[in-house]
């Protein structure tokens, strides 16, 4: 999918502030995007910053969809807010809805959808499903080629990478052992294995 697709709008279908504790009052006058879904947990504060993480107000099956991607629109450029969904620089879109909360993990429970038409991206519970109260975690690098912003990651996974960048710097087993590889990233994976003779 290219990043001029018509379905996909430069605005958001919906206007969407993020929530933060000093413009909800402390989380007082928050109000979800995705009411009996999930929420947002602002957390404690851990020197000087808010925790913030995605928490399942119910349980969701393996496979079945989390949310819709319904309120999606072009990233002006790449972010640590934006998710990629396609091989070129300009496709990355913005979710503008509290979805922007999922943390990265090296052991997720979701996954981005991203295949077909952008009215049927989703965010998806992966094989282990999703418990109530559960944060909602993906691997960013099952859509993400190469960062805005890497990171050291302290996901707590038996197999946790450590220092996450993006698909570009891991092997194709360690993309696809963690689930949910977005066709794009396959795509340019083998696309450099097949560069550099392998």
């Amino acid at each position: 999918m290219l990043s001029n697709d018509p379905l996909l709008p430069p605005d958001p279908i919906r206007p969407y502030v993020k929530p933060t504790p000093e413009n909800t009052h402390g989380g007082k006058t928050y109000t979800p995007t995705h009411p009996g879904l999930f929420q947002v947990d602002f957390g404690p504060r851990d020197e000087g910053e808010y925790s913030s993480r995605l928490i399942a107000c119910r349980d969701f099956s393996p496979g079945e969809i989390v949310a819709s991607l319904d309120n999606a629109s072009l990233a002006n450029e790449k972010a640590y807010s934006s998710v990629q969904f396609g091989p070129g620089v300009g496709d990355h879109l913005e979710l503008n809805s509290d979805l922007l909360f999922m943390n990265h993990s090296c052991s997720p429970n979701v996954m981005m959808d991203l295949t077909g038409q952008a009215e049927k991206w989703c965010v998806r519970a992966l094989d282990k499903g999703v418990k109530k109260g559960e944060p909602l975690t993906f691997f960013y690098p099952s859509t993400e080629w190469d960062m805005a912003q890497g990171f050291e990651c302290h996901c707590g996974a038996s197999d946790c990478l450590k220092t996450i960048t993006g698909a570009k710097s891991l092997s194709l087993a360690a993309l696809e052992r963690r689930g949910g590889l977005s066709e794009h990233i396959r795509m340019l994976k083998e696309r450099q294995l097949s560069s550099e003779g392998r």
